[in-house]
């Protein structure tokens, strides 16, 4: 599991290169999230749990968004938003800007979800991650399975998917977005929602968005997917990939249960 999400952080950083004068990588940390602990009591611990994962295999910069609202995004290249829920639209609107200029973005579950004042959306970054929010689900009963298209994303995983290990997800409705992974029960052959909702990672221009909260250590800690992502290539006791000549190293961890 570990070797497939990075993958998806190589897609976001490299798929149309990277320019040199700039950074390549940033994390957000939201303060418009911590300041509503009512909805996403966790996230100031499963961010700094998340950036302290990270920073064992890459180097990146964390801003904040008010550092966003402030036009720094004009310095990187990607930029990552692990569950950034409360958004203002000053906020929004720079993340329009930084994918016209050819940023990529990776976000997950109820990133941009609210507004400011709290109230919900069918996602203000709907029109980059190519998808509506419907509805969130903790159904034990469904969304069991992850299977996988031929993305190369997933290339070199020796599986056609992944058990899910976390009932909490997003479901959401495809718009643009090209569906690279998607929902099936515990048989592995039921579909558990209709066609236009069973996707749960999706790609669309300059983005790939994740409808679960794959950054959460539950999915990047469990045993179960550790000797996927340790076959790996080894460097100083790391895992890497190079790729036209810039190492890009893994991406991970965060949880709430709430949307």
């Amino acid at each position: 599991m570990k070797r497939f999400v990075f993958f998806l952080l190589i897609v976001v950083v490299l798929v149309s290169g990277l320019a040199l004068a700039k950074k390549p990588l940033a994390v957000v940390r939201s303060q418009k999230t911590i300041d509503k602990p009512a909805n996403y009591p966790s996230y100031p611990a499963d961010f700094d749990f998340f950036v302290k994962w990270l920073e064992k295999f890459a180097e990146f910069d964390i801003i904040t968004d008010a550092d966003v609202e402030a036009g720094v995004l004009r310095n990187y290249e990607a930029i990552l938003l692990p569950d950034n829920a409360v958004m203002g639209a000053d906020e929004v609107d720079a993340y329009f800007d930084f994918i016209d200029r050819g940023g990529r973005l990776f976000a997950c579950f109820s990133t941009s979800l609210r507004k400011e004042d709290g109230s919900l959306t069918s996602y203000q970054l709907a029109d980059i991650f190519g998808v509506t929010w419907v509805q969130w689900t903790n159904a034990k009963d469904k969304h069991n399975y992850i299977k996988f298209s031929d993305h190369p994303i997933f290339a070199g995983i020796d599986a056609p998917g992944l058990k899910n290990v976390n009932a909490n997800a997003q479901i959401v409705s495809r718009n643009l977005a090209t569906a690279i992974a998607t929902w099936y029960n515990e048989d592995e052959v039921t579909p558990s929602e209709d066609a236009d909702k069973n996707a749960c990672i999706l790609e669309n221009e300059g983005s790939i968005f994740v409808s679960f909260p794959i950054h959460n250590s539950v999915y990047l800690n469990n045993p179960a997917f550790r000797p996927a992502y340790e076959e790996h290539c080894p460097v100083s006791g790391t895992w890497c990939c190079e790729i036209d000549k810039i190492t890009v190293f893994g991406l991970a961890p965060v949880n709430s249960g709430y949307i």
